[in-house]
């Protein structure tokens, strides 16, 4: 990965072949001539340079790469290796060759590439949620987009601003970083269409956190005539099988485009999971606001998305809509997506997700008067949230306990109380 002047790479391939100055210089010219070009003393001819690359055995371009030339290639290539590892959430890796992509920049003034690289850092930092620093890192890195003008850099630099200041709950700061988003993107020739329905899905939250339901509804209309005019299903399998070749591949310093095609396939699934999010968050809009068939309609929106994946995203889908039939008091909805649920956490030995499915049965049956089968199903949390040594949560079942035994048991409810109670003084919560 070094940078070579002409003379320097000539030397350098001449020791890699055990040649002598003598032997490179053969009858073409003198070995001390050789050694004036491997000291950069003196210029070389056209005819003399393809001479020396036949006998190097490589080509006249690569010769010919100025410092600089060779410094863009190399800072590419390792902007696009920072950024599988951001992906691949391997952060001090990224983070040291940014740090090295910096120094080359600073050294052969490459301006155009410091935007980029305190965006990378930004998104380090907030992979680890140092968001002091991820704040400075986009600020400075909208500096070096907006002096070159690059629109779709501009648009992610305010994003993510403002999606920090929602974490903050800075919420009129939010709205103003995603306002310029806005302004950006209608300006711009940004087509992702996801990328569209992530800001309008944090400016319809961060709306509702203001009390300004109709402007929050206007975004969230806002995303329903994408997905009217965008229906497609991507093979999530198929390309996710593509990302894991490319990476497989390894093959960094020389193949440049490999890299750009498993960052793409990395970034679709990348984006799979933030619509999940958007619609996760209109479902908890329309919580908020009490319709609790939107509800519905898009925690079933995120489900369909990531059901195949049976992560955490599909889990969190599943716990909504369940959620939504019990206010609904569709009590046998619930309970065939509960089934779902805890199926979901034994495949996959989530045991704290177990422990929510069971929870949800035990709340299912609470809300049609059925104790027993409450607590039936509350106790069986009580040695998985044990093994796991969540004691606040623990602390939790033995109240809900008590409270389910309240016309059962007075015995049992005191004693389950009491239990509670006591989990919560050692934690000083009481």
């Amino acid at each position: 990965m070094d940078i070579l002047s002409l003379g320097e790479k000539i030397k350098k391939l001449r020791k890699e072949k055990n040649m002598t100055l003598k032997e490179l210089a053969g009858d073409r010219i003198t070995a001390a001539q050789i050694s004036h070009i491997e000291r950069d003393k003196s210029h070389t001819s056209y005819e003399l340079l393809d001479y020396l690359s036949r006998k190097l055995e490589v080509s006249i371009d690569y010769l010919l790469e100025t410092k600089e030339m060779q410094s863009k290639k190399i800072t590419d290539n390792l902007i696009l290796r920072s950024e599988i590892y951001i992906k691949s959430n391997e952060l001090d890796k990224a983070e040291q060759l940014i740090n090295q992509v910096l120094q080359i920049c600073k050294e052969y003034k490459l301006l155009d590439k410091n935007g980029k690289c305190n965006f990378l850092l930004g998104s380090i930092n907030l992979k680890r949620e140092n968001y002091a620093l991820v704040v400075n890192n986009f600020e400075k890195a909208l500096y070096f987009f907006i002096k070159n003008n690059d629109k779709e850099n501009i648009f992610k630099s305010y994003l993510n601003i403002g999606k920090i200041y929602v974490k903050e709950e800075f919420y009129k700061g939010a709205i103003s970083h995603f306002e310029f988003a806005e302004e950006v993107l209608s300006e711009s020739q940004i087509e992702d269409m996801d990328i569209h329905k992530d800001l309008y899905g944090n400016m319809a939250n961060c709306y509702i956190k203001l009390n300004k339901s109709k402007k929050s509804l206007e975004y969230i209309e806002k995303i329903n005539k994408i997905d009217r005019q965008n229906n497609m299903q991507e093979e999530v399998d198929m390309l996710t099988l593509k990302a894991n070749n490319f990476l497989n591949i390894g093959k960094y310093d020389d193949a440049k485009e490999c890299f750009k095609k498993a960052l793409e396939l990395l970034e679709i699934e990348e984006n799979k999971a933030g619509i999940v999010d958007v619609y996760l968050t209109i479902s908890d809009i329309y919580k908020e606001l009490g319709d609790i068939n939107k509800v519905l309609e898009y925690s079933h929106k995120a489900y369909n998305i990531k059901k195949d994946d049976e992560d955490e995203y599909a889990s969190k889908s599943l716990y909504k809509i369940i959620a939504a039939y019990l206010e609904n008091k569709d009590f046998e909805s619930a309970r065939i997506y509960c089934k779902m649920a805890l199926a979901f956490s034994i495949k996959s030995k989530n045991k704290f997700n177990e422990y929510k499915a069971l929870e949800l049965f035990s709340d299912i049956h609470k809300a049609q008067n059925e104790n027993n089968l409450a607590i039936e199903y509350l106790s069986k949390c009580i040695k998985i949230i044990s093994d796991l040594g969540d004691n606040n949560t623990l602390a939790k079942i033995y109240i809900d306990l008590g409270q389910l035994y309240a016309n059962i048991s007075k015995e049992k409810e005191l004693e389950y109380y009491q239990k509670g109670v006591a989990i919560y003084q050692t934690l000083n919560i009481i």
